[in-house]
C-alpha cells in the first residue's frame, strides 16, 4: 500500500489509493527511517518534522508511514492531525495492515482524548491549559488613561475654542463679545470620552474580553494544574 499526500497550508489526510510501486526512492525510505529511529528514541517533536520532510516531497509514501505519524502526533499532543492520520492508515491498510490493532488502539486513545478535552473547562480544544491573561489580568477588559482629555477629565470647548467667549461682528464689523454657552464661558467642557472619569474601559485586545490565554502547558484536566 501507498500513500500520496499533498502539503498546503494544513496537513492533508485525504490521500487516494493507487497501485503500489514495488520500491520507494531510497531518500524516501530513509528520511522514514530516520524518524522511525527518533520515535524510539522518544524524540517526537524530531520525528514530527522529518516526518513533514517526508510529507514535503509531494511524493509517494509507504502506507506505514501514515500510522507512525499519527503516532507521533499523538504523543505531541495534536490529535485532530493524528485522528486523519491514523483513520487514512485504516482506510488504506485495512485489516490487513501489519499495524491495524495497533491503529485501533490508537484511534480509541484518540477519541477518549477528545472527549476529556471537549468537557474540561480549563483547556481549549487543542488541549491546551488556560491561564489568566496578563494584560487584564483576568478582568477582561483594560483601563486606560483617556486618549481625549489625557486623564484630566476636562478638554478644551469647541464651540468657543477655549476663549469662553463667542465673537461675532455688528454691521459695521465691529467685534461683539457673548459669553459661550456650551461651556459657560469657562472655555473648557467635560471630556465627553470619559464624561470626567479621566479613563477609559474596553475589552483587552489580547484575550478579546475572555480574561485568559492559552499556555504551552498540557492541561491535566483538574482545576489544579500539577
Amino acid at each position: 500500500m501507498v500513500l500520496t499526500v499533498t502539503v498546503s497550508n494544513n496537513l492533508l489526510a485525504q490521500a487516494p489509493l493507487i497501485p503500489p510501486p514495488q520500491q520507494f526512492d531510497d531518500d524516501i525510505v530513509a528520511i522514514i527511517e530516520k524518524a522511525k529511529a527518533q520515535m524510539n528514541q522518544g524524540d517526537y517533536e524530531g520525528a514530527n518534522k522529518t516526518f513533514r520532510k517526508a510529507l514535503a516531497t509531494k511524493r509517494v509514501l509507504p502506507t506505514a508511514m501514515s500510522y507512525f505519524f499519527a503516532e507521533t502526533l499523538y504523543v505531541i499532543h495534536q490529535n485532530q492531525n493524528a485522528k486523519n492520520f491514523v483513520e487514512k492508515y485504516i482506510e488504506l491498510a485495512g485489516q490487513g495492515g501489519d499495524y491495524y490493532a495497533d491503529a485501533i488502539k490508537l484511534k480509541t486513545l484518540i477519541e477518549n482524548q477528545f472527549e476529556e478535552i471537549k468537557e474540561c473547562e480549563y483547556c481549549n480544544l487543542s488541549g491546551y491549559r488556560y491561564i489568566e491573561c496578563d494584560n487584564c489580568h483576568g478582568l477582561g477588559h483594560t483601563v486606560e488613561v483617556c486618549y481625549k482629555c489625557y486623564g484630566n477629565g476636562l478638554t478644551m470647548c469647541p464651540k468657543c475654542i477655549g476663549r469662553g467667549v463667542l465673537i461675532t461682528a455688528n454691521q459695521f464689523g465691529d467685534p461683539i463679545y457673548n459669553s459661550c454657552d456650551m461651556c459657560d464661558s469657562k472655555g473648557y467642557i467635560t471630556c465627553p470620552v470619559c464624561n470626567g472619569t479621566e479613563e477609559i474601559s474596553g475589552r483587552c485586545n489580547v484575550c478579546l474580553g475572555t480574561g485568559k490565554k492559552v499556555s504551552k502547558t498540557i492541561c491535566n484536566h483538574n482545576e489544579v494544574q500539577e
